[in-house]
């Protein structure tokens, strides 16, 4: 008889919790959604048993694509062409034979030590990575750096996260929730009637939850190992720092077009082709496929930099910088 209440139960429980699916989804479905970002994929709530009512979109903003349509359009490497005559240009100017056999061409995010995000424009060839700062509203060279393969000793590819001690997801949540609510839920009233979903979802504490990375990357490594000094750790503007690491450009989410209109800002692919350069060039190099550690724990600077987008070129009101 016992069994038999206990199953009773068990049914009951799995009942209710059909009739709750429209909850929102726990951190594992975060994670899922990451993973299908990259398909452009929208994340709507599964239909409600025993009813005949549409898939809705869940009310839940995608936080792990950078930006929305309307803001990537500000950038000037959205425009038609830039980019590839860009590229050409530095192509053109920068590379020499002895430079080895040029293998592909991208434009891409640099994440600093300092967790600040820049575009940077990236060369790939059998002997070396080229990373180049370009002006692209005035369509010039600012300034690059060249990393030869044959000094690399570590690449890692993985997801990017925080120290477990970081406030930074915790900043970034708060930020974003500020952000989301203005934007997303106040204008949005006094552009239209609210509906009973504005109402609830309205100062959700979803919205405010900790923000982490979300995003994939690839760290270029020739330390050998050793911790940074500490006159490189605190200081901001040195170029001594012994990797760079990349991620794929906001445009990538929102380019037009299929696989082949988006490669040219996908870090993955960059990631592949520099796998097999090393792999194929007499090196020592490891290739690891583990988290990426951002030693950031407060980065007030880095979350105002990277929420203003400063380190891309773009149209700002009246001003482009």
């Amino acid at each position: 008889m016992s069994d038999l209440l206990d199953d009773d139960l068990e049914l009951r429980i799995g009942t209710l919790q059909l009739s709750t699916d429209n909850v929102p989804a726990n951190s594992e479905s975060r994670q899922d959604q990451t993973s299908d970002a990259r398909a452009d994929g929208a994340v709507s709530n599964a239909q409600q048993p025993g009813t005949g009512e549409e898939p809705v979109q869940t009310v839940y903003p995608r936080y792990d694509v950078p930006f929305n349509r309307e803001n990537i359009k500000d950038f000037f490497t959205f425009r038609r062409g830039v980019v590839e005559n860009a590229i050409q240009e530095c192509i053109t100017a920068l590379l020499f034979p002895e430079d080895g056999e040029y293998l592909g061409s991208w434009l891409l995010t640099e994440i600093t030590l300092w967790d600040n995000e820049k575009e940077r424009i990236v060369l790939l060839t059998s002997r070396l990575v080229m990373t180049i700062k370009y002006d692209f509203i005035a369509m010039k060279q600012l300034d690059f750096k060249k990393t030869y393969l044959d000094d690399l000793d570590t690449i890692v590819i993985g997801e990017l996260v925080y120290p477990p001690s970081s406030l930074v997801p915790r900043l970034n949540g708060i930020a974003t929730g500020v952000t989301t609510v203005v934007k997303d839920c106040v204008i949005d009233r006094l552009c239209r009637r609210p509906s009973e979903a504005d109402e609830a979802k309205l100062f959700d504490p979803k919205y405010f939850e900790p923000r982490e990375r979300n995003l994939r990357g690839v760290r270029l490594m020739w330390n050998k190992g050793e911790a940074l000094p500490l006159k490189t750790v605190w200081n901001p503007f040195s170029q001594d720092v012994p990797f760079i690491t990349f991620a794929s450009h906001p445009i990538y989410w929102h380019k037009d077009g299929g696989v082949d209109e988006r490669s040219t800002y996908d870090m993955e692919l960059f990631a592949e082709k520099l796998q097999r350069a090393v792999e194929t060039a007499p090196s020592a190099c490891c290739i690891h496929h583990s988290p990426i550690v951002i030693q950031s724990y407060v980065g007030l600077t880095s979350l105002l930099h990277n929420k203003t987008s400063m380190g891309f070129f773009k149209v700002r009101g009246k001003f482009s910088f």
